[in-house]
């Protein structure tokens, strides 16, 4: 692959400098072409300014129609002059006795040009010698004298071969196409030479990429340049680094995911093997009184609640994480969520003599808070159940709310037995007790907490505790509330 980036950055390169040599060709033989003609312009004017002198002081001797055909021949170049009226007076090219038969050139471009600018080109085939010629016609504005060689002479008309210019032009252009060649031909090893030094890099880092993908995770890409090559070989050790922190975390979450597996194992199979238990006793004393019948179904009933219970959190869980579960987040009235959440959980405080109570002053009872209520009522039904669960008897259950940085926190505190601090930073992990024994017989999953954590944190939330062994607990999480930015 990486020959073949070499490959297309050679040829990109070489059709770069292809239309370059190619363009600057074409500008340059156009600039010389213009330059070319507005030399060989000024030389004519110059020729044309001489002819002009010649004519006011002609030479005694040859005759000046002989004389100046001899000049025109001589300096390779024809040379016509014609009056007013367009007659021509003199040409070069023409014999003088056959100057009648000559027509009339007053209709001549260039002469209609230099009769009204005073001077005039063109560049035409001349029905007169049927050749292609350049033509340069100035009109005369000095006043003639009496020696002067044709006294009604107004224009002095210069033309050379279009064929003389093609042929220089064509040199020209030879010479540039060759300089171009070579030129083409030193940037074309320049650009190779270039080319390998710019993808060299690259094929040792495909290489060093080729070893890392088969597992040489101790290789680097290190290149010490300060060009995009050298950048580039730096976040590549970077992304390297991280990848060899993700192989470690994959590491560690393939040992929790087999812990999880072995966790999960373990929770449902006390429940299984203790509901078989009294299923199998129950079975094998077909004759045992109705009271006991009663104990026995009693029990395996608990189990099969309790593990119910363990695989309802464990799907619950399972699609937290893989984000199955949606959240429908809208505001919706504190003040009745919370009511409804009382009048669910009174009985059972009741029944475990724990006295339950709700905290809300009158600034709150107009609150709109925003979240799923649905989940942030699974929420408080784990918080307000352990909250019962492990507290002592006679014991209190406060609902608590206050605004805090602009947004509403909501705490349940208990007063149980209160936690370690030790235990604080693992309290959220799936499966994980701080009394498993105590757990148990009261008939926690273990999960609770770690569902309470995923829906808080899906709320952009963090939940949060405060406990001291013997002083009871209190867990608490922020909601965002309506009109939250008026408040402080």
């Amino acid at each position: 692959m990486l020959n073949s980036i070499r490959q297309k950055l050679f040829v990109y390169i070489l059709t770069l400098i292809s239309f370059v040599t190619i363009g600057a060709g074409i500008i340059s033989t156009f600039e010389l072409q213009k330059y070319f003609r507005a030399q060989l312009s000024r030389q004519m004017r110059t020729q044309i300014e001489l002819i002009e002198f010649i004519l006011k002081t002609p030479p005694a001797t040859p005759p000046i129609y002989q004389y100046l055909t001899t000049y025109a021949t001589s300096s390779h170049f024809r040379l016509t002059i014609i009056n007013d009226a367009g007659l021509v007076l003199f040409d070069s090219k023409v014999p003088q006795d056959s100057l009648i038969f000559v027509e009339n050139h007053g209709n001549r471009p260039e002469i209609r040009q230099a009769g009204e600018m005073g001077v005039g080109s063109d560049e035409r085939l001349s029905r007169t010698i049927n050749t292609g010629l350049f033509y340069l016609a100035i009109k005369i504005h000095s006043t003639l004298q009496s020696r002067h060689a044709f006294p009604s002479a107004r224009y002095i008309r210069l033309s050379i071969p279009l064929q003389d210019i093609d042929e220089m032009m064509a040199a020209v252009q030879r010479k540039i196409i060759a300089s171009g060649f070579i030129a083409f031909l030193i940037v074309a090893c320049l650009s190779y030479f270039f080319s390998r030094r710019i993808t060299d890099p690259l094929v040792k880092l495909t290489q060093i990429a080729e070893k890392i993908k088969h597992g040489g995770y101790d290789s680097g890409f290190s290149f010490e340049t300060n060009d995009e090559i050298g950048q580039l070989s730096k976040v590549l050790d970077e992304m390297l680094r991280k990848l060899r922190d993700d192989v470690i975390q994959m590491d560690r979450l393939q040992k929790v995911r087999s812990q999880f597996l072995g966790n999960v194992s373990h929770e449902l199979r006390t429940p299984i093997f203790t509901l078989q238990g009294y299923l199998e006793t129950f079975l094998k004393s077909p004759h045992a009184d109705e009271e006991k019948k009663r104990i026995f179904i009693e029990k395996a009933y608990k189990q099969a609640e309790r593990l119910n219970m363990l695989l309802t959190d464990l799907i619950d869980i399972s699609r937290i994480e893989s984000g199955e579960m949606k959240m429908s987040f809208r505001y919706f009235s504190l003040q009745d969520w919370l009511q409804t959440l009382m009048a669910d959980f009174e009985n059972k405080a009741r029944a475990a003599e724990i006295e339950l109570a709700l905290h809300l002053n009158t600034a709150m009872e107009k609150v709109q808070v925003f979240g799923d209520r649905q989940r942030l009522s699974q929420v408080m039904a784990n918080l307000l159940g352990n909250a019962i669960k492990y507290n002592k008897k006679s014991g209190h259950v406060d609902i608590l709310c206050k605004f805090e940085r602009g947004k509403l926190k909501i705490s349940v505190a208990d007063t149980g037995p209160g936690i370690a601090r030790k235990h604080h930073s693992r309290l959220f992990e799936r499966f994980y007790r701080v009394d498993v024994q105590r757990s148990r017989d009261i008939g926690g999953t273990g999960l609770g907490l770690a569902i309470v954590k995923h829906i808080v944190d899906a709320h952009k939330g963090a939940i949060k505790v405060e406990s001291v062994p013997g002083k009871g607990s209190t867990f608490s999480f922020l909601l965002k509330i309506k009109g939250s930015a008026d408040r402080g």
